[in-house]
Order: C-alpha cells, then sequence, then structure tokens
C-alpha cells in the first residue's frame, strides 16, 4: 500500500515538472519572439542601408575612369 501511494506521488510530480517546464518554454518563447519582431522591425532596415552603401561603393569604384 505504501509503495503505492509513494510510486502515484512520483507520477504526480513527474507530471507537474513536466508542465512547469511547458509553461517555462512557452514563456520564455513568447519573450524571445516579441522581442524578436521588436528586433526586425529596427535592425532590418539599418542592415539595408549598409548593403545599400556598400554596393553603392562597388557600383563607384567599377565606374571609376581610372583602370
Amino acid at each position: 500500500m505504501r509503495t503505492e501511494l509513494f510510486r502515484a506521488g512520483l507520477k504526480a510530480a513527474r507530471r507537474a515538472e513536466r508542465g512547469q517546464a511547458m509553461a517555462e518554454y512557452s514563456t520564455i518563447l513568447f519573450a524571445l519572439s516579441t522581442a524578436g519582431g521588436v528586433a526586425i522591425i529596427t535592425v532590418v532596415p539599418l542592415l539595408m542601408n549598409a548593403l545599400d552603401r556598400y554596393l553603392q561603393g562597388i557600383y563607384f569604384m567599377l565606374n571609376m575612369a581610372i583602370p
């Protein structure tokens, strides 16, 4: 009888730990996805501007009259 109660308690504890892990995972994933959306809105235009300036420099060098 006592071992059955012990086993039932272990199973319940494992289920509770699994549920806590899923709650933590979903909270962290939500925070990262929200921060990722904000980062995309703020960082991508800066990266596109840097790429545009880089390509303008390459095309400038290609179109120079000096060989």
